[in-house]
């Protein structure tokens, strides 16, 4: 059942156009709307240009950018700060104890450093910038530094080990260390294995063991 058009349904029926006048209207706004966007790129020509040809050239970066994240390993505590820290788990730190006598120097806060640095690594392919790591860090020794990252052809680039160690070097302190912790759970087994002596009695001056002195009744 068809309904007959009303004045007010007759203006929401679209009319139709002649086909050729149409081609053309379209035809025309294609090239208005390119030749604006033309307008804008060519107005842009003879302006100096403010982006620079990365990574072969780079701009001047400020002094507080978060550009290279940088630890100095001589001044780090081993305190693990940075990496409790860290949202997304991009350090790998081990540390071996100092042994007695050994002078590992000062750190900046005044106390001797106690900890040898075996592995002090970065992921910096997944590091967000936040900074939060630099700001917990209790010696300073974690710190952005310029210029910015260098630029990769593989994700294992973006891997750094800042502890500055050779592989000889670390294997022979992990393997001291390891040595210790045997040393020390053996002399905690026999510790533990030892049979337990009973204190001796305690005598009086005749050489007889002193009976305890009888405790007085209270009065009823």
């Amino acid at each position: 059942m068809s309904v007959p058009a009303t004045r007010d349904t007759a203006a929401l029926i679209p009319r139709r156009r002649n086909p050729l006048s149409q081609y053309f209207s379209d035809l025309w706004i294609g090239i208005v709307t390119i030749l604006e966007g033309m307008w804008v790129t060519f107005s842009h020509l003879p302006k100096r240009t403010i982006t620079v040809q990365y990574p072969k050239e780079k701009v001047p970066m400020y002094p507080q950018t978060r550009a290279m994240l940088v630890n100095h390993v001589d001044d780090c505590g081993y305190c693990l700060s940075c990496k409790r820290v860290c949202p997304v788990n991009i350090f790998t730190i081990t540390g071996v104890r100092a042994d007695p006598g050994e002078d590992l120097g000062i750190l900046p806060d005044g106390k001797p450093k106690k900890m040898h640095i075996v592995d002090f690594k970065i992921d910096m392919s997944k590091c967000v910038y936040c900074g939060l790591c630099v700001e917990a860090c209790d010696t300073r020794s974690l710190r952005w530094e310029q210029p910015q990252e260098k630029p990769v052809y593989n994700r294992r680039d973006l891997h750094l080990d800042f502890s500055g160690m050779t592989a000889e070097r670390k294997q022979e302190l992990l393997d001291r260390d390891e040595a210790r912790k045997k040393a020390k759970a053996a002399e905690a087994a026999a510790k533990a294995a030892a049979p337990k002596v009973a204190p001796p009695k305690p005598t009086s001056e005749s050489g007889t063991a002193s009976s305890p002195a009888p405790t007085p009744s209270d009065p009823s």
